[in-house]
């Protein structure tokens, strides 16, 4: 079958499903049919001012979602459990299509979490929030060599003609893309760019205050964020960045979640969690360098300092999560893993839950690690609050998605940023122990900056 007969088809049977829907729908439907393989990043440029996701957890798959069919939202302190809350309630309202096939997509919501709650009310995160989780109004998946695309409507929608026939003019663009048989063509790149950032001085008094409060016995680490503001001569596409992310590191995690014109996009190296019913994993990642220096492996499991880093996340992640779960055996020691240029310590770590226990719970349980905070976590997130003049914003934070079994894969939000028209906010953190040296925490942010100012161009 070719693109273009199967574009004809998706639309089709999408055609006859709302039909079908809207006859016997008395509540939300899911409604997903066949759809042509296409580059999934380049779909955010079809509907450029509504709310999109775009999510690949690295393997064979990825989804996009266009417009919103339902928000969740929490504030506060309370933010996981208000989400979950909402959460229930929404996968109770749902209603699968009765001809949708048994291996089509599960509902799944996305979104993320700011790393603190009460801290991303500036620009540019004064759209995103303490958290929130979006059931997308349309939703194109792929997993290897087969797609879908998968729309959620309330009644009200399916019962009207008019919104019927919307749904399949949104859907006939998505599909136009395959329908052309031909990569689409990207937005040119950005051109010249200038940077603003703190200086090296400003960087090193950060630094200095940490290890007195270390010295004082306040904490073991704290980690710190810069962030880094970029302006360009032309506005940045996301569809791009995801693209030029993609050539950088095929296998590699990214994800692009857009809010009000603003678009969070990042690739990060380190998974927050992966939960499939009772079985749980999640990682330690502390611990850096780069993957081009001779011997950068074999330095990275005997630096002192590096594997003082390290120890507080594997220790912290297993005295959280022990009281619920069975942990497997944990390795003897870190291995080394590479993530695009840089080189980090990392321990992998998976449980079995003893009783069932909600993905937002889990969350909630383990973040943040003392990868992103500190250590010990409630003196380290005081610090960071008092003492970071930049709202880390949703940068560090939760991201990923929950599907209505709640199964769910979420990263830590890091090598990432937001992009606005002409501007990247970029963030990047550094673990500070008692013995960081500040020039050499400095280089490593520049390590890290590198990914996206790469996919920038």
């Amino acid at each position: 079958m070719t693109q273009l007969e199967s574009a004809r088809q998706t639309l089709h049977l999408l055609e006859r499903g709302l039909s079908e829907a809207a006859a016997s729908s008395t509540a939300l439907q899911w409604l997903s049919v066949p759809a042509p393989l296409l580059q999934a990043e380049s779909l955010l440029g079809v509907a450029p001012h509504a709310d999109a996701w775009y999510w690949s957890g690295g393997r064979d798959q990825e989804f996009v979602g266009i417009g919103v069919a339902k928000r969740l939202t929490g504030h506060g302190p309370a933010r996981f459990e208000n989400v979950d809350r909402q959460l229930q309630e929404l996968w109770s309202s749902l209603e699968p299509h009765p001809s949708a096939a048994a291996d089509a997509p599960e509902p799944r919501v996305v979104g993320g979490f700011a790393f603190q709650d009460g801290r991303s009310s500036r620009a540019p995160w004064d759209g995103f929030g303490d958290g929130q989780l979006v059931l997308p109004r349309l939703t194109y998946t792929r997993r290897e060599d087969r797609a879908w695309l998968t729309l959620a409507a309330a009644p009200q929608e399916l019962g009207s003609a008019a919104e019927r026939s919307r749904f399949l003019d949104e859907a006939a663009q998505l599909v136009a893309l395959a329908a052309a048989g031909e990569k689409p063509e990207l937005e040119v790149a950005p051109g010249p760019y200038e940077l603003a950032e703190p200086s090296a001085e400003e960087w090193r008094e950060q630094i200095a205050d940490v290890k007195r409060a270390i010295l004082a016995g306040s904490f073991e680490k704290v980690v710190l964020a810069r962030h880094v503001l970029v302006r360009f001569a032309r506005e940045l596409s996301a569809a791009r960045v995801l693209s030029r992310l993609r050539e950088g590191a095929p296998h590699a995690p990214r994800f692009a979640f857009r809010v009000n014109g603003a678009t969070f996009i990042g690739s990060p190296p380190e998974r927050l969690l992966a939960k499939s019913g009772q079985r749980i994993e999640t990682e330690a990642v502390a611990g850096s360098l780069p993957a081009s220096d001779a011997g950068a492996a074999e330095r990275l499991l005997s630096d002192a300092k590096l594997l003082a880093e390290h120890a507080p996340v594997v220790q912290d992640l297993v005295e959280r999560l022990r009281p619920i779960a069975e942990l497997d055996p944990l390795p003897e020691r870190p291995f080394a893993h590479r993530a695009r240029h840089i080189l980090h310590l990392k321990t992998p770590i998976s449980a079995s839950l003893r009783a069932p226990e909600r993905a937002l719970s889990l969350l909630s349980r383990i973040h943040p690690t003392p990868a992103v905070g500190g250590y010990p976590t409630a003196p380290a997130l005081r610090f960071i609050a008092e003492h970071e003049a930049d709202e880390r914003g949703w940068y560090a934070g939760p991201i990923g998605w929950i599907d209505s079994h709640d199964n769910a894969d979420f990263a830590v939000a890091l090598r990432s940023g937001v992009i606005a028209g002409k501007q990247a906010h970029l963030y990047v953190g550094a673990g500070i122990v008692s013995g960081s040296d500040s020039d050499s925490e400095l280089q490593e942010t520049g390590w890290k900056l590198k990914v996206l100012l790469s996919a920038l161009g």
